[in-house]
């Protein structure tokens, strides 16, 4: 067998080395004598290729003052192509000029070294990420698999057929559209069907087409080149183009602009894009699940959206179920999200008033609001017991009560500004590890923080 099939079959033996450096790093003959196989890569798209043939968990980003936020943006990039990608940090520059860039070292980099080069240490710490990728990748796939069972949780028919629909959708490689209700789960079944296709291990890009403003969504999904517009300072892949051999869900899509509707169904037609200011075009190969809580066929009637691009999209439709609609599901969810999100160390169960209140509340906020309820309880509670009290229901709503709709809004807000202060305390005020406690991104927490309006 060659070295490139035997390292092609042992992808825990390849290295990502990403150098958008002048400095000539790694080349040393030393590298030709250890375990390791260096792929080096000299720019972005040389190291989108480079993951593709030579297949890898661990990356090392050589890296200096002046290259800084180029190489971060290219992390990201690759990060966001292959999630769980461990990287390592090789600093050109002294450590008196560490300090400049420190602060973002815990965000990208598990290790760093300096040169010259000491190989037996870099051969241990490269063993040690080796050790951890192979663990994380064995959590993940328990994650995909606890995951699918926390969701396909439930007795009732209606949520038995949503488990078999899914599946059957998995296997196909078609688009998708997503209706349903605020909460009901639509980020997490598009999470599922694209963990258990054929792509599950290709990127799973999200857009959420409702968040993202006006002016920089065209750039969002289709990128630009350099100079595009004023503040182009360098080249910016797309979303779209970052979901190559994986899965885009564009959330939402119902708020998207009738101009890009005409950009997205081109797409669609040709499978190619092409960023903004760019004179070629290029390939991208992806499965797409659109999700929306509005009923494109009024927004069609209203010319809101597209006729065309709807029944484009609108090859295989599945509609997720409000919570209302199986209550009898409600126990065996709360349990779940009670057991999954309590610390470790403690055990807590309901009081019967709570399981009483979970059956007979609406739920206008669907599964979301039951899992931040319960957060929120978990927090509150000063026993081991899991109240009415604590989970913020006193009566039951109807879900048309306009009243009631406010209170909810409250609710949530209050419940959101409970989780943010705990997470801020518990990890002593750093921002990037309470986000990755509360499973969000480090802008959303920002959001979060000042639509609660939270001082830190």
């Amino acid at each position: 067998m060659s070295n490139r099939k035997r390292n092609l079959t042992h992808k825990e033996r390849n290295i990502l080395v990403l150098n958008l450096t002048d400095e000539a790093c790694l080349a040393d003959k030393q590298t030709n004598a250890s375990q390791w196989h260096f792929n080096h890569a000299g720019t972005l798209s040389a190291a989108y290729k480079a993951l593709e043939s030579f297949p890898c968990q661990i990356a090392i980003a050589i890296i200096d003052l002046p290259h800084q936020q180029v190489v971060l943006r290219a992390i990201e990039l690759l990060s966001a192509r292959q999630p769980g990608l461990l990287w390592l940090a090789i600093s050109l520059d002294s450590p008196k000029k560490m300090d400049n860039l420190c602060f973002c070292f815990t965000d990208y980099f598990l290790d760093f070294h300096h040169l010259p080069i000491d190989w037996q240490r870099l051969n241990h710490t490269l063993g040690h990420l080796c050790g951890m990728a192979q663990l994380n990748e064995r959590w993940s796939k328990e994650q995909t698999t606890h995951q699918s069972k926390s969701f396909f949780f439930g007795e009732s028919k209606v949520m038995q057929t949503l488990r078999d629909n899914l599946y059957k959708i998995a296997k196909s490689d078609e688009t998708v559209l997503i209706g349903g209700e605020t909460g009901t789960g639509k980020g997490l079944c598009a999470n599922l069907i694209h963990s258990l296709s054929s792509r599950k291990n290709g990127p799973f890009i999200t857009v959420n087409c409702g968040a993202l403003p006006p002016t920089l969504i065209h750039s969002e999904l289709f990128g630009h080149e350099k100079g595009a517009f004023t503040g182009a300072d360098r080249q910016y892949i797309g979303r779209i183009e970052r979901a190559n051999k994986g899965t885009l869900f564009l959330d939402e899509i119902g708020d998207l602009s009738l101009e890009l509707q005409i950009n997205l169904l081109q797409f669609l037609e040709e499978h190619y894009i092409e960023r903004i200011g760019g004179q070629k075009t290029t390939e991208v190969d992806c499965r797409i699940i659109f999700a929306t809580h509005v009923n494109l066929e009024n927004a069609v009637e209203e010319g809101k959206f597209r006729e065309d691009l709807f029944y484009r999209i609108n090859i295989i439709q599945i509609e997720l179920p409000s919570l209302r609609e199986h209550k009898q599901d409600i126990p065996l969810l709360a349990q779940d999200y009670l057991t999954k999100l309590a610390p470790p160390n403690r055990q807590f169960q309901f009081h019967q008033d709570a399981l009483l209140a979970m059956t007979n509340y609406q739920w206008p906020g669907n599964v979301r609001e039951l899992k931040n309820r319960i957060q929120r309880a978990i927090i509150m509670t000063e026993s081991d017991i899991i109240t009415e009290a604590n989970l913020g229901i006193k009566f039951a709503c109807s879900a048309n009560d306009d009243s009631d709709v406010v209170d909810l809004a409250q609710h949530r807000t209050e419940i959101d500004t409970e989780l943010l202060l705990a997470a801020i305390k518990r990890n002593n005020h750093n921002i990037s590890a309470a986000a990755r406690e509360l499973n969000i991104s480090r802008t959303t927490f920002y959001r979060l923080i000042k639509k609660c309006k939270i001082k830190l």
